[in-house]
């Protein structure tokens, strides 16, 4: 599997210590997105600040696995590992033997996802993964399509099928220009209350530019995008608190 970085001691992937594994490849190309090293499924040359790598490394099932349980004391009872990205799914095939693995040994296994996979991606890992981190950005057809570059019914369908055998935690980034507009917050809350029993909980996470000297080490193009005010956050978690009952909490990263 093609990983850019394996990191240790995370506290904002999922419950307690995690180690948490960053794949290449994603679905979607979100213009706010902070790991563009990440984007495209192959290794990629970079430079930064005169020092040149590669992101993007192969490993195998037994190189990963030897990295992850190195962490193993750090994990008690509710550590464990989350697999992210890019878009974790789309390398399904490879992690399930090793989320096997993990789980014999009695670790937990987070996966965080935008769902706009194949649908055989999202059903066969779904008996092997404990927490299940769902992005909600762009529910509006035109919009999802056009920024994204992502199928809305694909990404409904997921959803549907997710929640039916399991329950979820969504994440929603809220970011200016982009997802933070009336309609889009009606149409995400809309949602959120169609699978209300479903949802363990909310996280709102505020857009960053933490991904700056990425972008600069690949040569590419640096998003701009609005920043949104603590004020306005607050009001967006009200506007969703006001639907549902379900915990919200506003991420700082």
């Amino acid at each position: 599997m093609l990983i850019t970085n394996i990191q240790r001691f995370s506290l904002y992937d999922g419950p307690g210590i995690r180690t948490t594994v960053f794949l290449k490849g994603c679905s979607i190309r979100c213009p706010w997105c902070s790991n563009p090293e990440n984007l495209n499924g192959y290794p990629e040359k970079y430079n930064k600040n005169g020092i040149e790598g590669i992101y993007g490394k192969e490993y195998s099932c037994d190189e990963v696995y030897d990295e992850i349980m190195k962490d193993e004391v750090f994990y008690e009872d509710d550590g464990g590992v989350t697999f992210s990205g890019g878009e974790a799914l789309l390398q399904a095939d490879n992690l399930i033997p090793l989320i096997k693995r993990i789980r014999k040994k009695g670790i937990t296994v987070a996966v965080e996802t935008c769902l706009f996979v194949p649908q055989k991606n999202v059903e066969c890992m779904m008996p092997y993964v404990d927490f299940f981190y769902v992005d909600m950005k762009i529910l509006q057809e035109n919009q999802c399509l056009g920024i994204l570059g992502g199928d809305i019914h694909l990404y409904k369908d997921n959803l549907k099928l997710l929640t039916e055998q399991k329950q979820i935690i969504i994440r929603i980034p809220v970011i200016g220009g982009y997802t933070d507009g009336k309609n889009n917050r009606e149409a995400i809350i809309k949602e959120i209350k169609r699978y209300e029993n479903r949802i363990l909980k909310i996280e709102m996470i505020k857009g960053h530019n933490l991904g700056k000297s990425k972008y600069e080490s690949l040569n590419m193009e640096i998003p701009q995008c609005n920043d949104v005010s603590d004020d306005f956050m607050e009001q967006y978690r009200k506007e969703i608190e006001n639907v549902v009952n379900i915990p919200v909490l506003i991420c700082r990263i």
